[in-house]
């Protein structure tokens, strides 16, 4: 295992967002059964608060939430029944944050307390910000779900923190197609949706970002966010494989390292850290895709570049080849995201 990382059998998650999943599942007639079959997760494990399970068990249970579940649309479902207080001491902090953008920061630095396997930023775009979600997990159907529960839980979480229903993103974009339950994103969001984008993301007004926060307490906050410290520095500073070499891709954008380079990076063979990739369900060919995706959508939203210059940004000298690596990875042509870019 490569130092400084997680994997899906060291114990990080709290029993808080299972048990709402288990919730979720039962509320629409799923039995507990078929949701905790092959979890190992039993009864007395989710009645501890202080009782840590796999990510591997975490998997296990998403899926059979998701082949159980009488829609497709369990993600959103997911998103909007997680509270606050299912964040342990973390969401004790971010209740007594000054503001929205405060305990977004705040957030940002302790996230790993709930949830490993994702990564969110803030970034600032003049008048508005992006929120937007990096998930380190490579199976397709369990990262929609995942970027449900993201934009709903947000959103969700921001109106009760705030006390205000305008506490809500200007829009909603999600990096996958529109999906046959895609009217249920627009009543559960009061603004536009957009589907096929670079990343998930929601775009928020920056002051909607200075709200104040309905239960903010100075004290108490700086008490919560020490315990934060504490838990995390007994947890050691763990990041996902995944992580750990997007990273490294994102800070040679069109000049991509081989693998060799990127295990040397990471001080460890190319063979452990091949083994380590696959341990996730994935490779380093799969993530250099996902990331020359990303930024190829990217330059074809936001950008007049022909599809030759884009193809160099993003490591192919040949455009054919590009063309079809793009229908590879988003089963559409470049021209798809270029015609819809507005």
């Amino acid at each position: 295992m490569i130092r400084g990382t997680w994997s899906l059998t060291d114990p990080l998650v709290p029993v808080n967002i299972p048990a709402t999943m288990l919730k979720v599942g039962e509320d629409k007639g799923v039995s507990r059964d078929d949701l905790l079959k092959n979890t190992g997760i039993s009864a007395e494990v989710l009645d501890d608060p202080s009782a840590r399970l796999t990510y591997q068990q975490l998997l296990f249970l998403a899926e059979n939430l998701i082949r159980n579940y009488p829609d497709d649309s369990v993600g959103l479902d997911l998103g909007a029944a997680i509270n606050i207080n299912q964040f342990g001491m973390l969401g004790y902090a971010i209740l007594s944050c000054a503001d929205l953008r405060s305990a977004l920061q705040l957030g940002i630095k302790y996230h790993t307390l709930v949830d490993p396997a994702f990564t969110f930023e803030v970034m600032n775009l003049g008048d508005t910000s992006a929120v937007r979600l990096t998930s380190h997990i490579p199976f397709d159907h369990i990262y929609r779900m995942i970027c449900d529960v993201f934009v709903a839980s947000f959103s969700t979480l921001a109106r009760f923190l705030t006390g205000r229903y305008d506490a809500q993103p200007i829009e909603v974009h999600l990096n996958h197609p529109e999906p046959e339950y895609a009217a249920r994103y627009r009543e559960f969001f009061d603004c536009t949706v957009k589907f096929d984008q670079p990343r998930t993301e929601f775009i928020i007004d920056n002051t909607v970002l200075d709200f104040k926060l309905v239960m903010a307490d100075k004290a108490t906050a700086a008490m919560a966010e020490s315990q934060c410290e504490e838990i995390l520095a007994r947890m050691g500073p763990k990041e996902g494989v995944i992580a750990k070499v997007r990273r490294i891709l994102l800070s040679n954008p069109g000049h991509f390292p081989p693998v060799d380079d990127v295990a040397s990076q990471l001080a460890t063979s190319t063979r452990t850290l091949s083994r380590s990739l696959q341990d996730v369900g994935t490779s380093y060919q799969r993530i250099l895709d996902e990331v020359r995706k990303e930024m190829a959508i990217e330059y074809l939203r936001s950008s007049n570049l022909p599809i030759e210059e884009i193809a160099a940004l993003v490591g192919y000298s040949d455009p054919s080849n590009f063309r079809k690596a793009f229908r590879r990875w988003t089963q559409n042509a470049p021209s798809y995201y270029r015609e819809g870019k507005s």
